[in-house]
């Protein structure tokens, strides 16, 4: 009987862990949706750049500014050339943000997603019902290192953007959780 009430507490204690670790992954979800970052980010974290980047053209998305590049049709605002090894690149002379715009992305704020797989990726990796420790993180590894660039510094400016914590008052809503 008594082995039965301990494998009862650790899955009751595992189920609460899951669910509150899950309001958190709902609460930084949301927030970054905001285009909201803790404190020691850089300025303007929350805006994408118009500092001009360079990329190869075969990255470059939509195919049809791709093959407009390709086909010398150079919008106003790229600049095709090769690099010293003769690949073809292009320079995105109004930056980041205008990119997002031909791609049909939204530009006014950043919300860290392209795909949306980063933040789909996001959730409870881990509840401990003997610690009480509930481990958050990525599913995967190029979306743990996408979320590393941008906590470390992200793109060619190294532009910080932490995300993953919780505020006071956030913390405080998981206490009174329904």
């Amino acid at each position: 009987m008594n082995e039965s009430n301990e494998i009862l507490r650790e899955i009751v204690g595992r189920a609460l862990l899951l669910r509150v670790g899950t309001h958190v992954v709902a609460i930084v979800k949301q927030r970054v949706a905001g285009s909201i970052f803790e404190d020691g980010s850089d300025a303007n974290a929350s805006k994408y750049s118009t500092k001009p980047f360079s990329m190869p053209i075969g990255a470059v998305k939509p195919n049809a500014l791709k093959l407009a590049l390709l086909k010398g049709k150079d919008p106003d605002f790229t600049e095709v050339f090769r690099t010293k090894a003769g690949k073809l690149w292009v320079l995105m002379t109004e930056g980041y943000k205008w990119y997002r715009e031909q791609n049909k992305k939204p530009s006014e704020k950043v919300d860290m997603r392209w795909t949306s797989e980063m933040m789909r990726s996001l959730t409870v990796l881990d509840a401990n019902p003997e610690t009480g420790e509930i481990t958050i993180g990525h599913k995967g590894a190029r979306n743990e290192q996408l979320a590393t660039w941008h906590h470390q510094g992200a793109g060619r400016s190294k532009k910080v953007r932490k995300w993953l914590y919780l505020t006071e008052k956030e913390l405080g809503s998981i206490a009174g959780m329904e």
